[in-house]
């Protein structure tokens, strides 16, 4: 039998595997209580520790090396491949991160979007290292842990329970939700929460089924799970809740028989001498719960994966089991056996709480909860040990009624959304012209991109339509923008290598890799940190149970010493600079928000010229201040904080507005036009635009300047004229999906008819009074 290989290491390598463990564990409940990391600006606090955490973890293994990484038999004495794969997994978060500088130092579209990306991948990079220098249960453990943090708390909110303001996302649109209510848990986002509970769910399916697989008489992999191989290569490491081979999946070895044998010694629980002692009844108790904990998370998983209604995340599951289905056809009965009574409870908790808009009393909610929770382990044990361990007709009749219930599940929601499925949807047209007006920006630097959120910054001057979508809804188009064909390949490349690991080391971790790689094509996934966190998560389990075998010999010599040190200093010193890097922006962010509450404009000033020091990029503070300074030191605010943000259209438009309160109307028609190219659907600012010409030519009149109205007066006119034309454009252009309501409105008109009485005012030569008689339109309604 292998010997564990905890039993190997010393004090001081214990204590980073446990540190490291709990790295990973705050990583990923923190990303959880952060929305998912989707702002990341909440998190700068967060990083900040991480990153010096992850330098101290470097510098301590540094001192005293631990467990070597490429010393396994498994991956060091199996060719280069695999060690290729997996130094591909370790460096393409830090070939991403270097071209996010590269980028930091040229000029990127934005620059605070390509310093936020920075430190995304900072963490990301960080992450897979300390992830790989966890303990495989520990690792396992904290999977499991912030699987069940993100699920439960969603399922107790909808119970009352618990408070999450935004946990759960209504809507009237047939189109959006069926039922007019969908669960979005700590994410805020249901399509991004299905998902998520898509990846869990898959997980602990398939390690079921893979165990019970294995534990048949007469199958490939009885024999390892009999002798407790806990590698995971070939039959995976067992249904146990932590990921590992352990009493719950030994105890199942035998399905129907009443003898359990505790892994290490302790005898049967049944004619041992330990059975008249005091705690024999609990260990009795103990051995009778065990076989339920891998199927503990089965239910809330799929209940919410349902409630969450997102037809992406469902189908991202269907194609991921699919797949793994025809490459594993033996998973097929256990896996049928194993989902049937959780999916059956699942869609009748969804078929009760849909209709009434996820709205719920907390007892009657709680009780319904805890008694479909109860009934679908208890049947689902049952199932699984009829289903796989039986033989002759008790097999045949589980699986038919395993089948029964899955078809009776599938049945019950379909009904629920069927409209949703087979009709219309004009979220599929309006995700098309995302990708079409993305793709067309994405061809102004397609080899190296334009930097970081290059979508959120430019997606106004892009579109074609005047829709709503600061995000692309989808991960390799948003990564194509920010870093171009260079950026998709290194990525491609990783997940590629990612999921090679996961087919030779641990196959039955491969369907919620699936779902991860395919939901984010349709959905904006990677925008969220927890996304990639569970996505190097994952391969990281898998080479964890790999490297638990005990290395053959250790490298030694100078040289290699020499690169290890090498490699640490470096490490090192970029986490102190990531590090420094997240307090300077986490300090400007709060000093931002501190302004904010500031009622007095000169304490609110004070503080955003200190949040603008600690973070010079920041467009918002230098937005916010230029509103508090005199004219001409707010333009040169601005037109410093345009050179990190050379397309923000919000810059411009201030700008514009500095030339206006400055009676500067060449000036401000300039800006104005500059802020509308990139803001082509913003209704208000042609509107506004045309207002401070009329403003301006009003003044011009009344100080005599008649000529200089007039040129005010003209160019209000022409604004007018194109936006009306742009809306006539935009009403042809068959299907609208007019979001931002871009329409020409009656007070467009109404400045119109004003424009054209100061034209009036002095009189010209014939021609110019047929030039401007041709420019009335604004008499009739628009």
């Amino acid at each position: 039998m292998r010997k564990d290989r905890k039993t190997q290491l010393s004090p001081h390598e214990r204590f980073i595997t446990y540190t490291c463990a709990a790295a990973v564990l705050a990583a990923g409940v923190g990303a959880c209580l952060h929305r998912g990391l989707f702002f990341i600006d909440e998190a700068y606090p967060v990083l900040t520790g991480w990153f010096v955490l992850c330098a101290v973890l470097a510098v301590l293994r540094q001192k005293k090396p631990a467990y070597t990484l490429e010393q396994p038999a498994d991956l060091q004495y199996s060719g280069g491949g695999r060690r290729l794969a997996k130094g591909a997994l370790l460096t393409g978060p830090a070939i991403l991160l270097t071209l996010y500088v590269i980028h930091a130092l040229r000029e990127p579209l934005s620059a605070q979007g390509t310093l936020n990306e920075i430190l995304r991948w900072g963490l990301y990079a960080s992450f897979v290292w300390v992830a790989l220098h966890s303990g495989r249960h520990l690792l396992a453990a904290a999977w499991h842990i912030v699987g069940l943090t993100l699920c439960l708390s969603a399922l107790l909110a909808v119970c009352g329970v618990l408070q999450l303001p935004f946990g759960v996302a209504y809507s009237g649109s047939p189109e959006v939700s069926a039922a007019g209510a969908r669960l979005a848990g700590l994410l805020e986002y249901p399509n991004a929460f299905g998902a998520v509970m898509a990846v869990f769910l898959l997980e602990r399916l398939f390690a079921v089924a893979d165990y019970y697989a294995s534990a048949e008489p007469g199958s490939r992999g009885s024999s390892e799970s009999a002798s407790g191989a806990g590698s995971g290569r070939g039959t995976g490491s067992g249904p146990s809740i932590n990921g590992a081979g352990s009493v719950a999946s030994r105890s199942e070895a035998g399905s129907g028989q009443s003898t359990h044998t505790a892994e290490g010694g302790g005898g049967s629980g049944r004619g041992t001498a330990g059975a008249a002692t005091p705690n024999a009844a609990l260990l009795r108790l103990l051995l009778l719960l065990l076989p339920l904990l891998p199927l503990l998370p089965l239910f809330p998983y799929t209940a919410a994966l349902l409630l969450s209604e997102s037809r992406g995340a469902w189908l991202a599951a269907a194609c991921a089991s699919a797949a793994a289905l025809a490459w594993k056809r033996r998973l097929l009965a256990p896996l049928l056996a194993a989902g049937a009574a959780p999916v059956a409870a699942a869609a009748l908790l969804y078929c009760e709480l849909a209709p009434a808009r996820l709205a719920v009393e907390p007892l009657p909610g709680l009780l319904l909860l805890a008694g479909l929770w109860a009934g679908a382990l208890l049947a689902g044990l049952w199932l699984c040990r009829r289903g796989c361990g039986a033989a002759g007709r008790v097999k045949a009749a589980a699986l038919l009624l395993a089948a029964a219930g899955w078809t009776a599940a599938g049945c019950a929601v379909f009904q629920q959304v069927r409209e949703r499925i087979t009709g219309p949807s004009s979220t599929v047209s309006a995700r098309a012209l995302l990708y079409r007006d993305a793709w067309r920006l994405a061809g102004e630097a397609p080899w190296l991109g334009q930097g970081g959120e290059t979508w959120r910054s430019a997606y106004l001057a892009a579109q074609s339509r005047p829709y709503v979508g600061s995000q692309v809804h989808s991960g390799y188009l948003d990564l194509l923008l920010n870093l171009g064909v260079a950026g998709v390949a290194v990525a491609g490349l990783m997940l590629l290598a990612a999921g090679w690991l996961l087919v030779l080391y641990a196959p039955r971790l491969l369907p919620p890799f699936l779902v991860l790689v395919l939901h984010s094509a349709v959905d904006f996934d990677w925008s969220y940190g927890l996304f990639w966190l569970l996505l190097l998560w994952l391969p990281a389990l898998a080479l964890t149970e790999a490297l638990a075998i005990p290395a053959r010999k250790r490298t030694t010599g100078a040289s290699s010493g020499g690169i290890s040190r090498l490699y640490t200093i470096g490490g090192c010193c970029c986490c102190l600079l990531l590090g420094l890097l997240s307090y300077r922006v986490g300090q400007a962010a709060e000093l931002y928000r501190q302004a904010a509450y500031k009622a007095e404009s000169v304490d609110r000033e004070g503080l955003l010229r200190q949040s603008l020091v600690w973070n010079p990029v920041s467009t918002r503070t230098a937005l916010q201040l230029s509103r508090l300074l005199p004219a001409e030191e707010a333009l040169d605010l601005l037109r410093s904080s345009l050179q990190y943000s050379p397309e923000s259209a919000a810059l411009h438009w201030e700008v514009a507005e500095r030339y206006a309160q400055a009676d500067n109307a060449a000036a401000a028609l300039h800006w104005i036009r500059r802020s509308l190219r990139l803001d082509l659907y913003n209704y208000a600012k042609w509107e506004e635009g045309a207002r401070y010409m009329l403003r301006l030519g009003t003044r011009k009149l009344e100080s005599g300047e008649a000529e200089a109205a007039q040129r005010c007066g003209a160019a209000g006119l022409e604004l007018l004229r194109q936006y009306r034309l742009r809306v006539q454009l935009d009403e042809r252009g068959g299907e609208r999906h007019n979001d931002r309501r871009f329409a020409f409105t009656e007070e467009a008109g109404a400045i119109g008819r004003e424009l054209e009485r100061i034209m009036r005012k002095r009189e010209t030569a014939e021609g110019e009074r047929r030039s401007v008689t041709g420019l009335s339109f604004y008499s009739s309604e628009p």
